[in-house]
């Protein structure tokens, strides 16, 4: 039974991983790439490149979740609550500051894949409580 809860919280963290090792990459490592082909105004790539190596380790401890769930509860709750502020902050930011952003489509759509990895792993923290505390 336990298993069959977990499975929900065991497919968001594979696509947390996924997404947080994927923008840790390039975030890292391709920054300059990542400004243009997001259509927004140059800058200086340093000022992305440091969030590379957070969303790698944020990747990596998810991966460490995956292989033992038990006792996790508070790292899916900051999950949660990460994905979450991330899917708000990119919804403002086509709101209140879309003249230089470049794609809003881009945005957007971070917008939502963020909030639903949030709703999942929201789903997941009380499916899986006896799992995770």
């Amino acid at each position: 039974m336990a298993e069959k809860k977990n499975r929900l919280l065991k497919i968001t963290l594979v696509l947390f991983t996924i997404s947080a090792l994927g923008y840790g990459i390039v975030y890292l490592f391709f920054p300059e790439w990542e400004i243009r082909s997001s259509g927004s105004v140059e800058f200086p790539a340093g000022w992305i490149r440091f969030i590379g190596p957070v969303f790698i380790a944020l990747g990596i401890g998810s991966i460490m979740v995956l292989r033992n769930p038990s006792k996790q509860g508070i790292i899916i709750t900051v999950f949660c609550l990460g994905t979450f502020l991330q899917g708000l902050t990119f919804i403002y930011t086509v709101l209140f500051e879309y003249e230089e952003m470049g794609d809003i489509w881009r945005t957007l759509i971070g917008a939502f894949y963020l909030l639903i990895l949030s709703v999942l792993f929201f789903i997941s923290l009380k499916k899986s409580k006896e799992i995770l505390w």
